[in-house]
């Protein structure tokens, strides 16, 4: 004679019937004794597992555990890497400082980023400085410094303050037969 097996209790008469899995499920699990022992044993489980990730170096991988890696590569002396814009063009100012030793004209510059294909320098210069000697002076060199470094076909903006309309443009080289001022914009 076959033994009497509990089946999951009917889920309504259009319910799919349960699965294989949610069946034998049922069955192991279905005496609550034996429901108590399961659930004991995947927290006992679960615990010791958890206990490996933790305690064990690299979680039991055989790897240097996160803080000893961290301890090993720090250097009290060493100073932390600064984090860098990759627009920055840190050797320009120093370029441009060669060519203006009493820096009568780099005293203008703010910033020198890339943008795209071009230099773009910033300055503190105000609207009406448009083509001036400092703007002119500026594009020229910084078209020297992109050549100086291979470009061979160097792009600069020099840019200056405007009270509302962003940073005005005072010089650019747009192309090779550009010779560093604006035209007539007004």
């Amino acid at each position: 004679m076959r033994p009497v097996t509990r089946t999951p209790a009917p889920r309504g008469r259009h319910a799919r019937p349960p699965s294989a899995v949610s069946v034998h499920l049922a069955r192991l699990v279905g005496d609550p004794r034996r429901r108590r022992l399961v659930l004991a044993g995947a927290g006992t489980a679960s615990a010791a597992v958890l206990a490996a990730a933790v305690l064990l170096p690299g979680g039991g991988s055989g790897a240097p555990a996160p803080r000893a890696t961290v301890a090993a590569h720090t250097d009290a002396s060493a100073a932390p890497e600064p984090v860098t814009d990759p627009d920055e063009v840190p050797d320009a100012l120093p370029y441009l400082k060669t060519k203006d030793p009493e820096g009568t004209i780099v005293k203008h510059v703010t910033e020198i980023r890339r943008s795209g294909l071009f230099l773009r320098v910033y300055t503190d210069l105000g609207e009406s400085d448009e083509n001036s000697k400092p703007a002119v002076s500026l594009c020229e060199w910084s078209t020297q410094y992109l050549r100086d470094g291979g470009d061979e076909e160097p792009r600069v903006f020099v840019h200056g303050k405007s009270n509302d309309n962003g940073s005005v443009v005072l010089a650019n080289k747009q192309s090779d037969e550009d010779d560093c001022e604006v035209g007539e914009t007004r």
